[in-house]
């Protein structure tokens, strides 16, 4: 039985081969999010597709890069479908550069998912990723910094939070790596926690890669 314990996470994060975001958007929307694009990728177990843009003027992304979450229901299923070639081509075109990641849920991680205020229907998400020295002592750490600062969190505009562990695969990293994955409706509420934190980052060995994205602004981008 498929639990939320058990489904795949992928994210790739790339820099857009065309010029604008817009064109970018109208490629994916005619290939990868077109009716047969999104009914061959379900049909592998892909169950939800969001894409991100950068929060201009923030640090961490190029405002000519996006990111796309993608829930499956099982690992293999992302491997049979991006083994597809056509795919492939698809992804080639849309991309000049990207990073495509298969994360797990990580064991006993406190994680959360509050109902937004429909007042605020802004969604900006937060992500920090990087190599551990141990899973166990990052999700104890991540666990205990996130519920003590949860309600303030919420004050400031906080929605959900989860962790992930990187998937083992062929020719992924020996060193376990780690993903925490936010969802806000408030930008200066979410970069203002984000200040407050401390604790989660010794955990990291090295400076972790941290960076906030928003939906995208102008012409839609196919999500399910």
């Amino acid at each position: 039985m498929t639990t939320a314990n058990s489904l795949a996470l992928l994210t790739v994060r790339g820099t857009v081969a065309a010029r604008t975001l817009e064109q970018a958007c109208k490629l994916h929307n005619e290939t990868a999010g077109s009716p047969e694009g999104m009914a061959a990728a379900r049909a592998l177990g892909d169950l939800s597709h969001k894409v991100y843009t950068a929060v201009p003027g923030a640090p961490g992304a190029d405002p000519s890069e996006v990111m796309f979450l993608d829930f499956w229901m099982t690992a293999h299923g992302i491997g049979q479908f991006f083994s597809d070639p056509q795919v492939q081509g698809m992804a080639g075109k849309l991309f000049s550069t990207r990073d495509g990641v298969v994360w797990t849920p990580a064991r006993g991680a406190f994680s959360f998912h509050l109902p937004p205020p429909a007042s605020k229907p802004d969604r900006y998400l937060g992500v920090i990723r990087g190599p551990v020295n141990s899973v166990e002592n990052a999700v104890q750490t991540f666990g205990q910094t996130v519920s003590e600062s949860l309600s303030k969190a919420r004050q400031r505009g906080q929605i959900s939070h989860e962790l992930f562990v990187r998937a083992a695969m062929p020719g992924a990293p020996d060193q376990p790596e780690m993903l925490g994955v936010d969802l806000w409706c408030d930008a200066s509420g979410m970069m203002e926690h984000y200040r407050s934190l401390q604790g989660v980052y010794s955990e990291f060995k090295g400076a972790p890669q941290t960076s906030v994205w928003q939906q995208p602004q102008g012409p839609a981008w196919s999500e399910w």
